[in-house]
């Protein structure tokens, strides 16, 4: 029997595969599950947010008898899988361990307990050959073989486009370190955020702008999980698994509204660097002084009222109104591209 893969399963499937969420390397069974959310653990090694294959109700009434399953995506036959095993997992203890006291509020864990009412874990009998259909992926073993003469490598996340204070850390991390991999997330769904195609397309302007060889632009195809420092330690673990030696941590990293402090993905991955295997930047953000007419974060004479902090929720609101960007918040080589169209409706 066909199972068609939404994007999440797919994307998570392609990562898992090619050593992406390395050590992990295939979806978790029920004891993986709960030792990843209790203790933060795989296998001895630190591992903070479980990669699940979760199904509706409806799938699972549809393949709850099955032996084995061809996998497909877009039409295309992925995997062929046999031993399913299927199991629970309390929503509750996901949401708390993840989102914190206030879970039942949080909007991803509404999302979550609405997709995901049984776990499947299972083998891999067989993988096709054309399993890789998602445009420009690359595996890690394929880029660190890019930058085997690289001694240094800082990782930036993201998932929006470039505005001035995403350069100023890509020049200060450029500076510092000699080099840098820009690592848009792809897999947006949210109304309002950008579409993929133009967080890709301003990252690759951005590095235009800097212009070396040694900086580059990969996509990591995945999706918002919103689950704050374990999300961030996470991405910290891609990035080591992709050769990079330091990771950029940001103010509120993959964080929602008020549901972490604003320095608790930062604090969290500090505390874990050991074990995580990466180094971890963790700078103040840098903001725009309107005193001395430049981006920076450490203005000594400037006070509260000189400061401005730039985010893309301002930026997508000045494109959602139609309305031209300020150049003190994002390069016009940047915002050139961009436009109404640019945005998820």
């Amino acid at each position: 029997m066909k199972f068609k893969l939404n994007y999440k399963h797919y994307s998570d499937f392609l990562n898992l595969t090619n050593d992406v969420f390395y050590p992990l390397k295939n979806f978790v069974t029920k004891k993986e599950f709960n030792f990843i959310l209790k203790r933060k653990i795989f296998n001895k090694k630190f591992f903070p947010f479980p990669i699940f294959f979760g199904l509706t109700k409806e799938q699972f009434r549809k393949i709850e008898n099955k032996k084995d399953l061809i996998l497909i995506f877009k039409s295309k036959k992925i995997a062929k899988i046999n031993k399913l095993n299927f199991f629970h997992i309390s929503h509750n203890l996901f949401g708390k361990k993840i989102f914190g006291k206030n879970f039942i509020n949080h909007p991803y864990y509404k999302v979550f307990k609405k997709e995901n009412y049984i776990f499947l874990n299972f083998n891999i009998v067989k993988k096709y050959k054309r399993q890789i259909l998602l445009k420009e992926f690359t595996a890690p073993k394929v880029f660190k073989k890019k930058i085997k003469s690289i001694r240094f490598l800082p990782g930036f996340h993201t998932r929006n486009a470039p505005h001035t204070a995403h350069q100023w850390i890509h020049e200060y991390l450029f500076k510092k370190y000699g080099s840098l991999l820009i690592q848009p997330l792809i897999g947006q769904y949210k109304k309002g955020e950008y579409k993929d195609n133009y967080i890709m397309k301003t990252n690759q302007k951005a590095i235009e702008i800097i212009s070396s060889k040694k900086v580059f632009c990969l996509p990591f195809f995945s999706y918002p999980r919103y689950g704050g420092p374990r999300e961030s330690a996470l991405h910290a673990i891609v990035r080591k698994n992709y050769g990079c030696t330091h990771f950029w941590v940001g103010r509120d990293h993959a964080g929602y509204k008020n549901f972490y402090s604003k320095y608790q993905s930062q604090k969290f991955c500090k505390f874990f660097k050991r074990k995580i295997g990466i180094n971890i930047i963790s700078e103040k953000e840098p903001y725009f002084c309107k005193k001395n007419q430049r981006i920076g974060n450490n203005f000594k004479k400037s006070s509260n009222k000189d400061k401005i902090f730039i985010s893309g929720t301002k930026i997508r609101n000045y494109i959602l109104r139609k309305k031209p960007i300020p150049k003190y918040m994002m390069s016009p080589k940047i915002s050139n591209l961009l436009g109404y169209n640019s945005l998820i409706k």
